[in-house]
């Protein structure tokens, strides 16, 4: 997600007084519109904007809806923020480990990709430079590697991988998917219990930028996604086998 639509999406007061009301934790909206100075329609297409600007996720629960903040959500903006105060003598690489809340991983690297043949390429092409010996239930058990991992890059949608007697192992279930631009994960692998990984794709001049954030920074889910974004931006910039 682009930081003008985000800064577009926070200019609005009420859409501010939404989020700090998520911050306590995810709401349905009959919750979020108690004592707003609006009606609940209205919050309901508030929540719309911040959903499309990548600030907020919803999941079913029941019969209703509810609504959370997106872990990282607003890096984007948090980026551009940073380049205006950041001396160029003292910018960090492109692939880099940057300051984000306590608690939370965020990996963030640049690609001469497009936003859509970077989508493309995470999640519709992994198989071809995900690194399964290293990152996978298999290489975990020791078993034999995947013949395939694959990302059904929609809402309940899977990333997993299949092993070549057809058997199937979940790594994470898709909680939000918009492309080229964002992607929502409740992770499992790696982790106790889950998470929610969010991985943002941005334009920026010459390509675009991969932004990602974990819930859980453990020195695990870190040697994870070093491994996993080594190996896709190798793959962005040339032709690569998992083998």
């Amino acid at each position: 997600m682009s930081y003008e639509t985000i800064l577009t999406a926070l200019a609005d007061p009420t859409r501010r007084a939404v989020l700090d009301r998520l911050r306590r934790g995810p709401q349905p909206v009959g919750r979020i519109a108690d004592d707003l100075p609006v009606s609940r329609p209205a919050v309901s297409q508030h929540l719309k904007v911040l959903l499309d600007a990548g600030l907020v996720s919803v999941r079913a629960q029941g019969t209703r809806n509810l609504y959370a903040l997106v872990p990282g959500g607003a890096g984007p903006l948090g980026d551009w923020l940073g380049s205006l105060r950041t001396d160029p003598a003292d910018a960090q690489p492109d692939s880099a480990v940057t300051d984000t809340a306590e608690g939370m991983l965020r990996r963030s690297l640049t690609t001469r990709l497009t936003p859509s043949e970077a989508w493309a390429l995470f999640c519709d092409d992994l198989s071809i430079w995900w690194p399964v010996a290293r990152v996978s239930l298999s290489a975990q058990s020791g078993g034999a590697l995947p013949q395939i991992v694959t990302l059904d890059a929609r809402p309940g949608g899977h990333l997993q991988e299949v092993l070549f007697d057809g058997s199937r192992g979940i790594w994470a279930t898709v909680i939000t998917a918009r492309a080229p631009g964002y992607l929502q994960l409740d992770w499992r692998l790696e982790t106790v219990g889950s998470s929610v990984v969010t991985v943002v794709f941005t334009p920026q001049d010459g390509g675009s930028r991969l932004t990602l954030t974990q819930d859980t920074d453990t020195t695990r889910t870190a040697d994870l996604w070093d491994a996993v974004l080594d190996r896709f931006s190798a793959a962005a910039n040339s032709s690569l086998s998992n083998f």
